[in-house]
């Protein structure tokens, strides 16, 4: 199995959209986040504390989380944490815990908190240059039901993501 979706990481100036993608195998069972270097293990870490707090049921597959993106690696700011929901979604997604099959149309942005608080972009940060262009090309959005009378296509994040993270 294999998903792809868009991200938005938020900037100084302008947004900056990235493309992950990942799978699962039936390799060894485990949880890889590739392209971030050391910062990946704190994003995987996270998302095992909350597979286990939550009693969240994975099967036992190896599933890996990738992106390719330079700005992620050499970026001291700490951007890498937007990839949080959007990697989440994916990898949940793949492990049957997440009612969405096809993520290949789909923008997502957000961090989480260790205690599953979600934060996502404001619209206005969010509906700019690139992100504008894709939405009109028919991406779908994920994000807050709030925010459903600003997108036309919206997947509303409480729908796919239920408790316990804190939306």
């Amino acid at each position: 199995m294999h998903k792809q979706m868009m991200v938005v990481i938020p900037g100084n100036q302008k947004n900056h959209v990235c493309e992950i993608f990942g799978y699962s195998t039936r390799g060894i069972p485990g949880l890889e986040v590739v392209g971030l270097g050391g910062k990946g293990k704190s994003i995987k870490e996270k998302f095992i504390y909350f597979n286990k707090r939550y009693k969240i049921p994975i099967p036992p597959r190896r599933f890996v989380l990738c992106v390719d993106d330079q700005l992620l690696l050499t970026s001291k700011e700490g951007l890498y944490r937007w990839l949080e929901l959007p990697f989440l979604i994916m990898y949940w997604s793949m492990a049957g815990v997440v009612p969405i099959e096809n993520l290949s149309n789909c923008l997502c942005s957000g961090t989480l908190s260790a205690t599953g608080h979600v934060e996502t972009l404001e619209t206005e940060t969010f509906m700019t240059g690139e992100v504008r262009e894709l939405v009109e090309n028919g991406y779908n959005v994920i994000a807050k039901s709030g925010e459903s009378k600003l997108f036309e296509n919206i997947i509303p994040l409480e729908e796919i993501i239920r408790a316990p993270l804190l939306i």
